[in-house]
């Protein structure tokens, strides 16, 4: 592995001018009690808080003001090529900003003033083969954890670094190689850190674990597709092995709730993607919602939002924990935007009760409605191995369809405590579902191998062969021609009501929103926007366009006073070369 220790100034010529020499602030071990009480000028967890929030009490921003937002700084991540781009969110501790690239690379910043100083960078040296081989070539960043920055890699690998000097203290085969991978940003959690396979949609089984932050011993290891034996396991089909290439990822860190101590985690789609009929069953626990003990990783409960699911609709958007009044009494609760399948959801938080849910955008009409009592589609059927929503869940058989959902995104939804409103960018997502032949055969399940059904009925070697159902597929009617398009919603965390709604300019929304107490609600596009809007009325307030395109969720910190907003910029599959980027912005 390369591991280089650096002073000099680390800049884009032009944009970092040279100042006064600013005092090194000290950096204090990163606690559970520090964790657990936000400091408004530090950014400790990829969400800012265990309950999600994305939300800063940080008050030198305001919408009177935020209009003169500039570049501050600037500074290059390297150019990763062949990844998925850059996800990463920076986390900042006492002045000090830790961020990585897509392959796995971290760098600390001394981010005292305004510029980037690199302290250290560090290589993991990640074999590509095996990066490529598990799918995405991604990193969203590290944990920290008392004196130790915990990065995971695509490879499956958990290393802990020392945060003065960027050395390893442990390096872990967490995961197997190709067979499993890491996408979310490590969690840290008292004496542990959270780590999950993000590679089960895609012919793995989904799995989260607790590892002891000092050692990497494993603490606990709940799989997200039950085995023989385990309750739910009989939601699979008793004939074959499916439940081995079941899915269940999950990609994002999972929510953790101080006063039960109950961790909620979010899991993908089942595999093969898209041929229910292929896993006759619920498919437990895929396309869920799973609360776990976070001493044990026992199951507290679990509420499946499509079971049978064959749309590739993932649960994987954080969950927000908050407090709010409902019928007249104040629930615990946990509330997000679907990431797929286009409903705004609510449970009680300590139950796992389905309180109720609402869509978020117009066009969605994949099913006739959610059962009131249950949140379940109403054309579920408990007593039916295959359920098919008005038979848009079905490739063998039926006339062409077309559906709607709608879609959030990993990055995280923001919750503005003073309005009560959640912030999300959401886009419609519709689809042409085509008749496919019923010639799929079955296949011996090889462990490491992609499993993952195409429209024509065989299984893929690879996820580049494993086309989108009915792609190229007639439009039967205008629905594709008349959606709503992207855009960036204030819900009512209480009622569901979209109380605003503003269209964005924007071919992708990928970046999740951050806000402020002062009342402003940022965000980023694919087109290289970074825009500020006010949090009543969604006016946009500011923007720049810097170039990149955007995948990742912004944040905020201050150092000595002054505010900052940070984002990592770069996207595969843009018009320009692929250069990961941080973006700092002050007045």
């Amino acid at each position: 592995m390369r591991h280089g220790r650096h002073f000099g100034r680390l800049s884009i010529a032009g944009l970092l001018l040279a100042s006064a020499a600013v005092p090194a602030l000290a950096e204090s071990p990163v606690t559970f009690d520090r964790l657990s009480n936000p400091e408004p000028e530090n950014w400790l967890t990829a969400h800012g808080t265990y309950d999600q929030w994305r939300h800063s009490a940080l008050t030198e921003l305001t919408p009177e003001n935020v209009g003169g937002l500039r570049l501050a700084f600037a500074a290059p991540l390297g150019a990763p090529v062949g990844t998925f781009g850059n996800e990463t969110v920076p986390l900042v501790d006492d002045g000090f900003l830790y961020i990585t690239n897509a392959t796995s690379q971290v760098f600390k910043f001394n981010v005292q003033g305004n510029l980037a100083q690199q302290v250290w960078s560090f290589d993991p040296e990640m074999n590509m083969t095996d990066a490529h081989a598990a799918f995405l070539v991604v990193n969203r960043g590290v944990a920290l954890n008392g004196d130790l920055a915990i990065l995971n890699t695509t490879t499956g690998r958990v290393i802990a670094l020392d945060r003065n000097s960027g050395e390893p203290v442990w390096d872990l085969q967490v995961a197997i190689p190709q067979a499993e991978s890491f996408t979310a940003q490590p969690l840290a959690l008292r004496d542990m850190v959270l780590v999950a396979n993000a590679r089960g949609d895609i012919g793995g089984r989904g799995w989260a674990a607790a590892l002891n932050a000092e050692t990497g011993d494993e603490v606990w290891r709940f799989h997200m597709i039950p085995g023989p034996g385990e309750p739910g396991h009989e939601t699979w089909p008793a004939d074959s092995d499916a439940w081995q290439t079941g899915g269940a990822s999950i990609w994002t860190q999972p929510s953790y709730d101080i006063e039960t101590n109950m961790l909620y985690y979010g899991t993908s789609n089942a595999a093969p993607a898209y041929d229910p009929a292929y896993r006759p069953g619920d498919n437990l626990y895929t396309s869920s919602t799973v609360a776990l003990d976070a001493d044990t990783g026992e199951l507290r409960w679990y509420f499946q939002y499509v079971p049978n699911e064959g749309f590739e609709w993932d649960e994987i958007t954080p969950n927000i924990l908050l407090d709010t009044e409902i019928g007249g009494a104040t629930r615990q609760v946990m509330a997000h935007h679907s990431t797929r399948n286009g409903y705004f959801y609510v449970f009680d938080r300590l139950t796992g009760e389905f309180l109720f849910a609402q869509p978020n955008a117009e066009s969605v009409n994949w099913t006739a409605g959610l059962d009131p009592k249950t949140g379940q589609p109403v054309e579920y059927d408990p007593d039916s191995d295959f359920q098919s929503y008005d038979g848009l869940n079905s490739l063998r058989g039926g006339a062409t369809r077309s559906g709607c959902a709608a879609a959030s995104q990993w990055g995280g939804q923001t919750y503005i405590p003073d309005l009560n409103r959640i912030y999300s960018t959401v886009t419609d997502s519709c689809f042409t579902r085509a008749a496919a032949a019923p010639n799929y055969d079955e296949q011996p399940y090889v462990f490491g191998q992609i499993v993952f059904a195409n429209p024509e009925g065989d299984f893929a070697a690879g996820f580049a062969e494993a086309a989108r159902p009915g792609q190229g597929a007639p439009v039967p009617d205008d629905m594709l021609r008349t959606t709503v398009g992207p855009h960036l919603t204030a819900t009512d965390a209480s009622t569901g009501e979209i109380v605003a709604a503003v269209p964005v300019q924007a071919a992708a929304v990928a970046s999740g929103t951050l806000s402020t107490t002062t009342g402003l609600v940022f965000t980023a596009f694919g087109n290289g926007w970074v825009r500020a809007f006010d949090a009543e009325s969604l006016a946009t307030l500011w923007e720049i366009n810097v170039g990149t395109p955007f995948k990742a969720p912004p944040i905020t910190y201050a150092v000595n006073g002054k505010q900052y907003i940070a984002i990592a910029g770069g996207a595969s599959g843009s018009l320009v070369n692929e250069t990961a980027m941080l973006w700092v912005f002050s007045l």
